[in-house]
């Protein structure tokens, strides 16, 4: 904190009754919606082995979620309650807290980002053959440059922010947060503070996640058709010497020949199913199937956390563009309050996106569907029963004791 002579003068306000529903109504509901389903989440993880999967990625994505959301409600709704119900504790408070809780956010922000680039990249290294694995060291190292890369980029926010003490003012104008001396410089604040962060952090990601997701969706459709067809290669062959050990003539619809893609008739998979080598096929290909159900439902599961995270995210995108191309129009339109709700309304859709991962995980993935119903039971149900069943034994317990007495 730096002491200042200057003349006082109080900000302008900038609570309104649009602003106070948007993030301290609706902004904190989400947060505490968030805040509690992922702390649920993070629970059902405790008995996967998440440290060896790539449900790594989704673990350090909910404790990241978690923090994230309790940085906005310290950062965004604080203010305005202060600001609007004109709390001088909280003004005295936020001051102090915003430049450290302010750059844990950011930090935070761009790790989940990165985070969830890593994890897509994974899933597209892993789409282009079935057999490719990703080692936990392999997942460690990427996680390491993840948090390195958020902090490079966001780390700096702490030395931009600057603390102005001004004593001799009176309440709500004797504290002031501005820009330090780093910040004066144009080059600085033009080339690191706009074009790198603006294109790291939002141009990039975006880019990278939708092209990611459309190639790994696009190369685990050609595995499964060509691995359908080698099963049913390998079923033609054993027909085949099944049918020549017993000397009867083969389908003329049955082949050992590679299948492509219009030779698939239903007369084809007609005649394979009805062969009597399949349920031996079947049991031999059991943890095959299994594992390739794993990997389908971790490839649903990261598509739709992109797909979320695209939609929540493409306000922000546009916002960005307009300031590349023409920020005085945002300043301009309705006096700077539009696009004071505009950006209002894009942090309450990335903190949303946060909140309701639960949700998209359950309906994706079996594995961890079965581990939060199991928790759940555990939680709740349990409970109930052991409360029953203390009562029951409690009259049995005291009779009992009574006759030994």
């Amino acid at each position: 904190m730096i002491e200042i002579n200057d003349t006082c003068a109080e900000d302008p306000p900038q609570a309104d009754a649009f602003r106070m529903i948007l993030i301290v109504g609706i902004g904190t509901v989400v947060c505490t919606i968030g805040i509690v389903l992922n702390s649920f989440l993070l629970l059902s993880f405790r008995r996967l082995d998440v440290f060896r999967s790539n449900l790594l990625y989704l673990f350090l994505l909910a404790c990241l979620d978690i923090l994230v959301e309790l940085c906005f409600m310290l950062i965004f709704p604080s203010s305005l309650v202060w600001d609007f119900f004109r709390v001088e504790f909280l003004y005295t408070c936020w001051h102090f807290y915003i430049k450290y809780v302010s750059t844990v956010g950011q930090v935070l922000i761009a790790a989940s980002t990165l985070l969830i680039v890593a994890a897509s990249f994974e899933r597209y290294i892993c789409s282009l053959k079935s057999s490719i694995q990703f080692s936990p060291q392999r997942r460690f190292l990427f996680i390491s440059i993840v948090g390195t890369c958020a902090l490079f980029m966001k780390g700096s926010v702490f030395f931009e922010l600057e603390l102005q003490a001004l004593p001799h003012c009176p309440p709500f104008q004797n504290l002031r947060l501005d820009l330090s001396e780093i910040t004066r410089s144009e080059r600085y604040k033009t080339i690191w503070m706009f074009w790198c962060r603006s294109i790291f952090n939002v141009f990039l990601p975006f880019s990278l996640l939708l092209i990611l997701n459309s190639l790994t969706i696009s190369n685990l459709n050609k595995l499964h058709i060509n691995g359908f067809q080698s099963v049913l290669v390998e079923n033609r062959c054993q027909s085949s010497a099944t049918a020549s050990s017993t000397s009867e003539p083969l389908p003329d619809n049955v082949s050992c020949r590679p299948l492509l893609g219009p030779s698939i008739t239903s007369s084809t998979i007609n005649s394979v199913a009805s062969s009597d080598q399949m349920p031996t096929l079947l049991r031999r290909n059991s943890e095959a199937c299994a594992a390739r159900r794993r990997k389908r439902d971790a490839t649903r599961t990261l598509a739709a956390l992109i797909t979320i995270y695209l939609l929540t995210n493409t306000l922000n995108l546009l916002i960005t563009i307009m300031e590349f191309i023409n920020p005085d129009v945002l300043g301009s339109l309705g006096e700077g309050w539009t696009y004071k709700y505009l950006a209002d309304l894009s942090s309450v859709l990335t903190i949303s996106s946060t909140a309701f991962r639960l949700p998209v995980y359950f309906h994706c993935n079996g594995d961890i569907r079965a581990q939060i119903r199991e928790f759940a039971k555990s939680c709740f149900i349990d409970q109930t029963e052991k409360k029953k069943l203390k009562k029951l034994t409690m009259p049995i317990t005291s009779s009992s004791s009574e006759s030994v007495l």
